[in-house]
């Protein structure tokens, strides 16, 4: 099956879950541990993983891009090295799977405005979210495309836009006023392309067409095409493109309609002003063409020294890839186009994940059950390598005692470490305590979920612990570069996770998964994800939304749903993808009733779900 790619925000956004009691974790043995002989790690091997990874010759290791194929050819040239044995598909130290890692435009796009033809990538350009395909009929004008329900806003009130395409300004009512109620001069999720698109196919426009408003300077043919191209390839499902704003001002004029009298009533009077243009005639067509790419997660193994227990294995993770050149992820301004190194994120985590392979099999005989290292790709467009390991996982993941995961561990601050996922066994806060003699202090968190691959896992129910050394101001940005990789803090990380690794892998008894609650986010209205469903997603590519868990106690089970139900009707609306289901949250309020449409080995189950609060 495919997979699809979603931000981080989108993922975080949507995922919750419920409690359940587990058991104590029982005591290691009395075995080598650390205490008793602390491992000796390399700041230079560590600095030299993580210089070699975020070097400019790896261009910021893009999923999809020959240098991270580079970077996993790396990976396991260092695990033959240290003599670890591959763990991957067919005796190799890869398994491989494809994704759909971007979207280009190919050079069959059309647009013609009445008799007028535009000229592709000059006048207009399909967005890379677009659907592929065709449309014509007539035109409705729908002011920004914003429908805020707690904003008392719907620009598509009053008007029948269902088979017609839209036209619809790209920001916001007043963008330049401080006091403007769309959060002033900041851009609110109503302005983003996705949503606005996602809007209009829920109304059941054909197509839709973006414009700046006449009070701003026309884009010239640099700004279509960067515009287009400088958006997510996840296919909306509604064909969408950006159009230089003079040719259509000119063509509504044509039928008594000015727009720019219309963007400043929107704006003077805050109230939307759409319309529709009986007898006007549009077709576009957008040439999108879905870039599949293989990937690799890279796996590599230490066997126990127990003859029963090393048929259970501790997992050891760390995502390798990165943002590459593209922006669409960026959280610079300019970054569109320049290398995002990914120093921090993540190579930081993966010379960890080295430096402890390393240090194990010069200790091999030190674990009772067996050890897995693995290198996720994927993880930046949608956890997609841990995805796919935990569904087809190289080892009985059933065994699976423990997985550690190490993201961004480089840049501590204040002796400083999150330490995530200790709820998810009884017993791992004691155990992190007794082989913490670093100085660090950690910051504990019960959760296992969160936007790194000891999701993956956690929904498995197998016990996670996170190690992540904060966000900063470079994240995800072209400016997370090697020089600022506090090599000796991310070393006292490794001595925690080495101590937890050994532990978790020489106790007499595997830690119980247990289920934590997560708690919701204090909000009136249900916050910017909408009311609190209790689904977590799964990323398999599907029509709808798959669900990897449903939270015991949610509105989505006490409804009946149920993990692997696939989500494709909420309230009245098609679901066919994770923007949707989003977006539809988004509309409603917490104490709604909706109507809820799930298929389960090929049958449409129905059932209404009163929503709550976060």
């Amino acid at each position: 099956m495919q997979t699809r790619h979603y931000p981080i925000a989108v993922i975080v956004g949507m995922l919750a879950a419920g409690a359940v009691v587990g058991l104590a974790l029982a005591p290691a043995p009395a075995v080598q541990t650390s205490a008793d002989a602390a491992p000796e790690f390399s700041r230079g091997r560590y600095l030299e993983h993580v210089r070699h990874l975020a070097s400019p010759d790896m261009q910021g290791r893009g999923n999809g891009s020959p240098e991270l194929e580079e970077a996993a050819e790396y990976l396991a040239d260092q695990f033959r090295l240290l003599g670890l044995a591959p763990a991957g598909e067919d005796g190799s130290y890869f398994q491989g799977f494809e994704a759909t890692t971007d979207a280009r435009l190919g050079n069959g796009s059309a647009l013609t405005l009445g008799a007028e033809p535009f000229t592709p990538m000059v006048d207009f350009a399909p967005l890379k979210l677009s659907a592929d395909g065709a449309a014509s009929g007539e035109l409705a004008f729908v002011g920004y495309g914003i429908t805020a329900p707690e904003m008392h806003w719907d620009d598509y009130g009053g008007v029948d836009v269902a088979g017609k395409i839209v036209v619809a300004f790209r920001h916001e009512p007043r963008e330049n006023d401080p006091e403007s109620p769309f959060a002033g001069t900041d851009f609110t999720s109503h302005a983003s392309l996705m949503n606005k698109v996602i809007n209009a196919k829920q109304h059941g426009a054909a197509a839709i067409l973006f414009i700046l408003d006449p009070e701003q300077h026309a884009p010239d043919a640099q700004e279509v095409r960067a515009t287009a191209e400088g958006t997510t390839g996840d296919d909306s499902g509604l064909i969408a493109a950006y159009v230089r704003m003079e040719p259509v001002v000119d063509y509504f004029a044509g039928f008594g309609f000015d727009l720019g009298a219309a963007q400043r009533a929107i704006d003077s009077e805050l109230a939307p002003r759409s319309f529709e243009v009986p007898g006007s005639v549009a077709g576009v067509t957008a040439d999108v063409v879905r870039v599949r790419s293989p990937l690799r997660n890279v796996v590599a193994r230490i066997e126990g020294s127990d003859p029963v227990l090393r048929e259970e294995w501790v997992v050891v993770g760390a995502h390798y890839d990165h943002l590459g050149l593209d922006g669409e992820f960026s959280l610079a301004s300019d970054g569109e186009g320049q290398i995002h190194h990914g120093a921090d994120d993540n190579a930081s985590g993966t010379a960890g994940m080295l430096e402890l392979a390393r240090t194990a099999s010069e200790n091999r005989g030190a674990f009772a059950r067996s050890l897995l290292f693995m290198g996720f790709s994927g993880e930046e467009i949608g956890l997609l390598g841990s995805n796919h390991f935990v569904n087809q996982p190289t080892i009985p993941l059933e065994n699976a005692a423990a997985m550690i995961n190490l993201d961004m561990i480089g840049r501590i601050r204040d002796d400083r470490v999150y330490a995530s996922g200790v709820g998810t066994a009884a017993g791992l806060t004691e155990l992190l305590e007794s082989v913490n003699d670093t100085g660090l202090q950690l910051d504990y968190s019960d959760s296992g979920m969160g936007g790194s691959d000891h999701m993956s896992f956690n929904i498995k129910e197998v016990p996670v612990l996170f190690f992540f050394s904060g966000l900063h101001g470079d994240y995800h940005k072209p400016t997370d570069t090697a020089d600022k990789i506090d090599a000796d803090g991310a070393l006292q990380v490794l001595r925690v996770a080495y101590g937890a690794m050994e532990r978790l892998a020489n106790g007499p008894e595997r830690p119980l998964y247990t289920r934590v609650e997560e708690p919701r986010p204090v909000s009136g209205s249900g916050g910017g994800y909408g009311p609190y469903f209790g689904s977590i997603p799964d990323f398999t590519e599907v029509d709808g939304v798959l669900f990897a868990d449903v939270n015991p106690g949610s509105p989505a089970a006490e409804a009946g749903f149920a993990a692997g139900d696939i989500l494709v009707e909420f309230n009245g609306n098609r679901i066919g993808n994770l923007y949707d289901f989003t977006y539809a949250l988004q509309a409603v309020q917490p104490g709604d009733t909706v109507p809820v449409a799930v298929t389960r080995q090929d049958a449409r189950i129905e059932a209404d779900v009163t929503l709550e609060a976060r």
